[in-house]
């Protein structure tokens, strides 16, 4: 199976063992996007998502890993939209959960756009001070592990970087030739599938010739948005299912 590179959403990460290895025993990369974890401090004035794109393509060619298949959730996946779009040569799959097509999907994150960087601050503040409150409002079952991934994902980034990232998706996701992108990539050979939660699927707005034309369309049962943190084992059973 060729290696495996996810792509995280808005908050957090996704370079978690359990999640990583309910998918996977090798070959499975987790990069951090500019702005978050390793790269907290990296300039985030003016970022678009076409360099988080470029960002994410730097890393699989520098550890040569072409192509793989890639896998982005939530912003995640407009991510891996542009970098398929842009570097078909580096991607052999692409699955996005529960990714942004539409800015219907980037509701909140138009709402933090809109906020100033105070306001943002003491949403993530209000956050971190109850973890265990914020995941399991997502739909998160509270156990050892989900309690302290909670706390990992809502440190893993300032404010600033919620708020640039945030700006960035809405920007992209707002421009008619977003959507044409997915039509092209649906379109060619490369495979390309939909995962959702199945409590949360209602809410993923995919246009219905989006629907026609993935390689698959699949929805983990009892589960929401945070699918991989309420079901480990059944996100990476379908993940791995996807790959080549």
């Amino acid at each position: 199976m060729r290696p495996i590179v996810l792509v995280h959403g808005l908050f957090g990460h996704l370079n978690d063992p359990r999640i990583l290895n309910a998918i996977a025993d090798q070959n499975i990369f987790a990069p951090d996007l500019l702005g978050y974890g390793v790269y907290r401090n990296s300039p985030m004035a003016g970022l678009n998502l076409m360099e988080q794109a470029d960002h994410v393509a730097g890393f699989i060619r520098d550890i040569n890993l072409e192509p793989v298949n890639l896998v982005g959730h939530s912003v995640g996946g407009a991510v891996s939209v542009l970098l398929a779009a842009k570097y078909p040569e580096l991607v052999a799959t692409l699955t996005s959960v529960e990714g942004n097509f539409t800015l219907k999907d980037a509701f909140w994150s138009a709402q933090v756009a809109e906020q100033d960087i105070g306001e943002v601050e003491r949403t993530i503040e209000g956050y971190q001070s109850d973890p265990d409150c914020w995941i399991s409002g997502a739909g998160v079952a509270l156990n050892d592990w989900t309690q302290s991934l909670a706390r990992s994902w809502l440190d893993n980034q300032p404010a600033t970087t919620i708020k640039a990232q945030a700006r960035a998706v809405v920007e992209a996701t707002g421009k008619p030739e977003y959507l044409e992108s997915i039509r092209k990539l649906m379109a060619s050979d490369m495979p390309y599938h939909l995962l959702a939660g199945a409590n949360s699927r209602q809410g993923w707005d995919v246009p219905d010739w989006a629907v026609d034309n993935a390689s698959s369309n699949q929805d983990i049962p009892d589960t929401g948005h945070l699918m991989m943190a309420e079901n480990p084992e059944s996100f990476g059973a379908i993940i791995r299912g996807n790959c080549v």
